[in-house]
């Protein structure tokens, strides 16, 4: 008798383990301030100044974040996470607090857009950091459902933390938003060195790196940047076109629900495939992906079809998020796999590289979307081409693993000859579809 795997079960024993259990509410304290930040940042600074200067500031913020990044992470794989999220994280409190402190006191709008930025630049890296966790202590069967787990809490937190970082600042001051924020980040980084004080640091390696590039070494690395930036393209599109959307038919209120319903079906989509996937190895990820954002394009295509008839978007908004937690789950699990090949190491480097890449991603793919804002279905459909693009990506990467063929030698040393790749397909189409005896 064949027994199915249940959601219980799943997720049971992964926090069974005292030491993952620990992990788990470490990961919520980690991500519950991202999805809080932005508006915090907004309302703190929009309090005593313009909405124009409050939009610099988020924009100083995100691109500190995203350029020190991959630095940090390397940072945090040499030394420990724990020790450089503490150390990061002592920066982290001042610069927001003084933040408070200029618009409080009404300081030019370059002081808060500078102080902003200097938040970014030394936000701990917490966020590639939990997965890098993740995947050094959750191998084998749990590996997969742990992933899943990070995505639903990811989304999960970008539905909570805006609500309760504006009703902090409404129902106190945004100074409160700012200090419940800073708890969180504490609260994490003590339950990491608190867990972990005695573990190896995430990535470390008794074996000397592979040239300076570190995890960029791995071509399978960088492949899954491409793809993890054509896939935030896409849904930082959505989020312009339903925005877009509710405006043209002047439903402003309705944009943080349409918006909440991609994320529930993204959570129920992650959780699903913490259940069905669990033990799945690297290289059925990596033939996972594809359809993953195959059907993450066809969701999107359905809500621009949906847009045509505007009370079909409500319904269609979850349909279009169920492939999205599971796509990000699977790129983050072989993000983690790649590092580890190119470099014995470099977890959390590569997962920083992931997440500044498809920050720049959602920067493009926002710009992409704004171009046709003035027709929402058009932008939705934009941004299932871009999804389709990244599944094509994906594709191509697989073709160029490392998995054997028939001969016995890698797959990438074939992949370099186009020859090859074309009479394999060639080949595979006729036993397929050629004739019989």
């Amino acid at each position: 008798m064949t027994t199915t795997p249940t959601a219980a079960g799943s997720y049971g024993r992964l926090l069974r383990v005292p030491a993952l259990r620990g992990l788990a509410l470490a990961d919520a304290c980690a991500r519950l301030p991202q999805g809080m930040v932005t508006i915090t940042l907004l309302l703190v600074v929009a309090a005593h100044a313009s909405m124009t200067t409050a939009g610099l500031a988020v924009t100083g913020y995100t691109l500190g974040q995203a350029v020190t990044g991959p630095a940090r992470g390397r940072l945090a794989d040499r030394r420990g996470l724990a020790v450089v999220s503490a150390a990061c994280g002592v920066l982290y409190a001042a610069a927001l607090l003084g933040l408070t402190a200029a618009s409080l006191a009404r300081a030019p709008a370059a002081a808060m857009i500078a102080a902003a930025a200097v938040a970014g630049v030394s936000c701990p890296p917490l966020s590639p950091g939990m997965r890098s966790l993740w995947s050094a202590h959750a191998a084998g069967p749990l590996r997969q459902a742990a992933f899943a787990l990070d995505a639903a809490v990811f989304d999960l937190a970008y539905i909570t933390g805006p609500v309760l970082a504006s009703s902090l600042a409404a129902g106190l001051s945004p100074a409160a938003a700012v200090a419940v924020l800073l708890a969180l980040t504490a609260a994490a980084t003590a339950l990491i060195a608190g867990q972990f004080r005695s573990a190896a640091p995430a990535g470390r390696d008794p074996r000397p790196r592979r040239g300076l590039l570190g995890p960029l070494g791995s071509p399978a690395l960088r492949r899954l940047l491409l793809t993890g930036t054509l896939a935030n393209a896409a849904l930082s599109a959505t989020e312009v076109a339903l925005t877009g959307y509710v405006r043209l038919h002047h439903v402003l209120w309705a944009s943080g629900p349409l918006l909440a319903e991609v994320s529930v079906g993204s959570i129920a989509g992650s959780l699903l495939l913490g259940v069905r996937a669990s033990g799945a190895g690297a290289g059925h990820e990596r033939r996972r992906l594809p359809a993953l954002l195959a059907c993450y394009a066809l969701g999107l295509g359905v809500l621009a079809a949906a847009a045509l008839r505007p009370p079909l978007v409500a319904v269609a908004a979850p349909v279009a998020g169920l492939c999205l937690g599971p796509t990000l789950a699977t790129l983050f699990g072989l993000a983690a796999g790649a590092a580890g090949s190119a470099t014995g190491g470099g977890g959390t480097e590569a997962q920083a590289w992931l997440n500044s890449a498809m920050n720049g991603g959602a920067a493009a793919g926002a710009a992409l979307a704004g171009f046709t804002a003035g027709t929402p279905a058009l932008s939705l459909a934009v941004a299932a081409a871009v999804a389709a693009l990244a599944a094509v990506t994906a594709l191509a990467g697989r073709g160029r693993g490392d998995s054997p063929d028939v001969s016995g030698k890698s797959g990438r040393q074939y992949g370099k000859s186009s020859a090859f790749r074309v009479s394999r397909r060639i080949g595979w189409f006729f036993l397929r579809y050629g004739p019989r005896a």
